[in-house]
């Protein structure tokens, strides 16, 4: 059975620390902002690292393989998988047909990079490669936006019979206003003239869902399409690639992952026979190392925030020592008035208990709203550095 009378002092000593609380408004105010901002950068790191690490887990996973001609294999890995950097030099696709031929291999996915439209990235792959980026969903079923997009089906993707098809990310449709079937023209070079403009016309057969990454502000078109408008506009026009297939790596598969150190190395050794200078890049390995990097600088950013709020913590401890000292008259009147004691004991500890619950709440909120877009930060930020 509740006791009312105990329920009716708690109700009025909470209600009198309150209006305690108001009478000092503005040093509640700033007391509680501070250990907001405490509570708020720790939650916040820890929800950046936990982001990191999920994101760099997903994408050792996706591809076993990145082959490329000669280049670093961290920049390799980084431009692959995120985006990260610059491309590295093209290759000739028909050159490196024996190598991913080799039957460990699951699928081999190319990369054609060169064209833009409008100032837009425009990517070259092939049919698994679109496959693939409608699998790689990062919030589907509960995003709006997809009620809004036309799913990417068997029907939709490029066929041998008509490859002159694009696919657009979903910040390019909602910027740019297209929709299924309009007709865009692609450009050779980043800032290219009306000359460098291709004459073949791709058809957008379907938007990509959301992921929020890169994928959303890119053009992807089938590999075929684009040899077949490299090859009509190398007719009279400098080109920036020295051959209509030319592409920048290939991402690769395989059917069983306990061939893949044995395959980088035959890979790399069947290339040299042919006097290809190749990278055959790990992103598994290469990302182990960068989550390595990337967990030593979250962990110091998550001591450094609990430094802060430690400190928060200590003014908050000086300041409401410095409020009883003079609160005594307050103190003398809620004596006279028969408050005993030991509720003006409670009251004066609720105060502080109230500010670090709504500190701790505030914290909370505002670190999960900021966690999405700081983790893009601190992604992009430490990987190009």
């Amino acid at each position: 059975m509740v006791n009312i009378n105990w329920l009716s002092h708690t109700l009025l000593t909470v209600q009198h620390a309150m209006k305690s609380m108001s009478y000092r408004k503005k040093n509640t105010l700033t007391m509680l902002l501070v250990l907001a901002f405490g509570f708020c950068l720790v939650f916040l790191f820890q929800g950046i690292k936990q982001q990191l690490i999920d994101t760099i887990d997903r994408y050792s996973l996706q591809s076993d393989l990145i082959i490329s001609k000669e280049t670093p294999a961290m920049p390799l890995v980084l431009f692959s998988l995120f985006h990260v950097g610059s491309p590295p030099a093209k290759m000739s696709l028909s050159l490196l047909g024996e190598l991913i031929s080799h039957p460990e291999i699951e699928y081999a996915i190319p990369y054609a990079y060169g064209e833009t439209h409008r100032g837009i990235t425009v990517i070259g792959t092939s049919t698994e490669g679109i496959e693939r980026l409608n699998r790689q969903v990062a919030s589907s079923s509960g995003n709006p936006e997809r009620k809004h997009q036309k799913q990417i089906s068997p029907e939709t993707l490029p066929s041998t019979n008509h490859f002159m098809t694009a696919y657009i990310g979903v910040n390019i449709a909602n910027d740019l206003g297209y929709k299924i079937n309009d007709q865009i023209t692609i450009a050779d070079g980043s800032e290219p003239g009306s000359e460098q403009e291709y004459k073949e016309l791709f058809t957008i057969a379907g938007i990509l869902p959301r992921q929020n990454s890169h994928q959303d502000d890119r053009i992807y078109i089938p590999i075929d399409g684009l040899i077949t408008a490299r090859k009509q506009h190398a007719e009279g026009n400098t080109t920036s690639w020295s051959s209509p297939d030319d592409i920048a790596f290939i991402d690769i598969k395989l059917r069983d992952r306990m061939a893949l150190l044995a395959l980088e190395k035959k890979l790399t050794q069947s290339a040299s026979k042919q006097g290809l200078a190749i990278t055959a890049a790990i992103p598994a390995r290469e990302l182990e190392l960068l989550y390595g990097y990337l967990n030593r600088a979250s962990v110091s950013l998550i001591f450094i925030s609990l430094v802060i709020l430690g400190l928060c913590l200590l003014t908050l401890f000086y300041a409401l020592t410095s409020n009883l000292q003079e609160r005594r008259q307050e103190i003398r009147l809620y004596q006279t008035l028969g408050m005993s004691q030991k509720y003006i004991g409670i009251m004066a500890l609720l105060e502080p208990l109230l500010i670090i619950s709504s500190a701790l709440c505030l914290g909370f909120v505002f670190s999960n709203m900021l966690s999405t877009y700081t983790a893009d930060f601190f992604l992009i930020k430490w990987l190009i550095n």
